[in-house]
Formats: C-alpha cells, sequence, structure tokens
C-alpha cells in the first residue's frame, strides 16, 4: 500500500513498456483518489474519476495517468494470482467507469482502505496480512459488484486466455513472435493455445495483428521522441515492413500511418 500527495499541478503519467520491463511488477493496483481528479487510461478505456471512487488497474500493462491539479491518491497493490482466483476476467474489470462513490459497498471500501492505511502502523505483522487479504477481498466486490471464484472449467480457460493476451502485449515488438512461442511461454499446448483464441472470437495471430496495430495508433498519436518516423513505429510494433504495416493500418482505421501522425501536430 502506497499514498501519494502530489503538488505543480497538472501532468500526464506513463508506465509502458520500459518500466514494466524494468521493474516486472506484475499484479493489479487499487487507485482510491481521495483529493482532486485524476484520468486513467488503459485496455483503450479512458474514465475520469473523482475522490473516493476505486478503479482497478493491471500493473503490467500500460497505465497513462492524468492528474488534473494537486491531488492525494491511495494505491493498493495485489498480487495478480489473488485476483485471478477470486474474479473471472480480472482485466475486464480495469478502467471501468465510475460508479457513485458516496454510499453502498464503494464508499464502505473506500472508508475501510483509509482506515486501514491510517492504522497499519499499529499492527503486528500478522494483523496487517489478515486486514490486508480482508481488504482485498472487500475492493474486489466494490468493483465488480460479486466475487466468482475461479474454481470452474471456464475460469481456468479465462486465466489462460488473459496470460496468453499479456505475453503478446509485452512482445509486441519481437517479429518472430509466433503462436508457438506464445504456447510455450505461456506453458500451454499449441492446439490448447488456438482453441482458447477461437473461443474467444478471433485467431492468435488476428490478436496479435489487431494488437499491434493498436499499440502502432498510440505511438503515432504520442509525441515519443523515438518514434518521429512511421518506419520507427513500423519496427516498435513488430512488423516485418514498413509498406506491409502501412497497408495493414489503412485497412483497419481508413487512414494511413502518416495521416494519423500529421493529426498530431
Amino acid at each position: 500500500m502506497a499514498r501519494f500527495t502530489t503538488v505543480k499541478g497538472a501532468s500526464n503519467l506513463y508506465r509502458g513498456p520500459a518500466e514494466i520491463n524494468a521493474d516486472n511488477r506484475d499484479g493489479y493496483i487499487i487507485y482510491l483518489p481521495i483529493r482532486g481528479q485524476i484520468q486513467l487510461t488503459q485496455f483503450n478505456r479512458s474514465q475520469l474519476y473523482d475522490p473516493h471512487s476505486s478503479v482497478l488497474l493491471s500493473s503490467s500493462e500500460r497505465i497513462v495517468h492524468t492528474k488534473l491539479g494537486d491531488n492525494d491518491t491511495l494505491c493498493f497493490l495485489m498480487p495478480r494470482s489473488f485476483v485471478e482466483q477470486r474474479a473471472v476476467r480480472g482485466e475486464e474489470l480495469c478502467a471501468r467507469p465510475p460508479e457513485a462513490p458516496s454510499t453502498g459497498i464503494r464508499r464502505w471500501f473506500a472508508d475501510t482502505l483509509l482506515a486501514f492505511e491510517r492504522d497499519a502502523p499499529t499492527m503486528t505483522e500478522a494483523e496487517f496480512i489478515a486486514a490486508a487479504r480482508m481488504i482485498g477481498e472487500l475492493s474486489l466486490l466494490a468493483i465488480s459488484g460479486s466475487l466468482d471464484v475461479t474454481s470452474s472449467l471456464h475460469s481456468v480457460r479465462a486465466s489462460s486466455l488473459a496470460r496468453a493476451k499479456r505475453i503478446i502485449r509485452n512482445r509486441l515488438s519481437d517479429p518472430e513472435l509466433s503462436p508457438a512461442a506464445v504456447a510455450r511461454d505461456c506453458g500451454i499446448s499449441l492446439r490448447y493455445l488456438h482453441a482458447l483464441f477461437r473461443q474467444d472470437g478471433r485467431t492468435v495471430r488476428e490478436y496479435l495483428t489487431e494488437e499491434r496495430l493498436r499499440e502502432a495508433r498510440h505511438l503515432l498519436e504520442t509525441d515519443l521522441v523515438y518514434v518521429s518516423k512511421v518506419t520507427d513505429v513500423s519496427l516498435a510494433c513488430g512488423f516485418s515492413s514498413p509498406s506491409q504495416f502501412s497497408t495493414a493500418f489503412r485497412r483497419a482505421f481508413g487512414l494511413s500511418p502518416r495521416d494519423v501522425m500529421r493529426g498530431r501536430y
């Protein structure tokens, strides 16, 4: 658990592949604004959160954190295994639209997390661990509205699919990434991997291409020094050639990469 109080007004914070690879922190984070509004973007969902509106984020995925002024925020970190043992498709709970925080379970959770942060220094290690576990359960209940314990075959498949998607998103820049490599890193058979994605409505390669194009559009729309050219974006997203990238991009978005890059200025 951590608490961050910031000053000097509005700013943008970005957690991208470099930061994710540097700290190798693979889990989930509850953000609870106490003072000031924050805008959080993840999985192509962007939401504005008022004080006491809790939000779940994945620490192993790109996060854009926009603070609109001075603020005070509580962060509660949970291991990925803790969340995925209790909630099916935990990543679908991330960056969801905020709900009214003033009543019900969300307000109860906010008040409980604030009290935990205040009283934690007086607890024994055993008390702290027990309380943190209960607060983790309460946070998932507040965000999802129910706990769907992952004991069924469906839940095991959902967890395996989520892991495969994380591996793909973390290796988008690798032009040699193949379904076989994803299956190996995920610890499952190639046949099982293909079955998981078919049940999700697309093939492994279709998902890989979609994610590469989505990441490419983000880079083209962002003023980053290391992606000053379309070729840079093509290489950063694992395409084998700029022409292949441009064709796929235009087919997906109806615009050329250069059109999107020019729109920044």
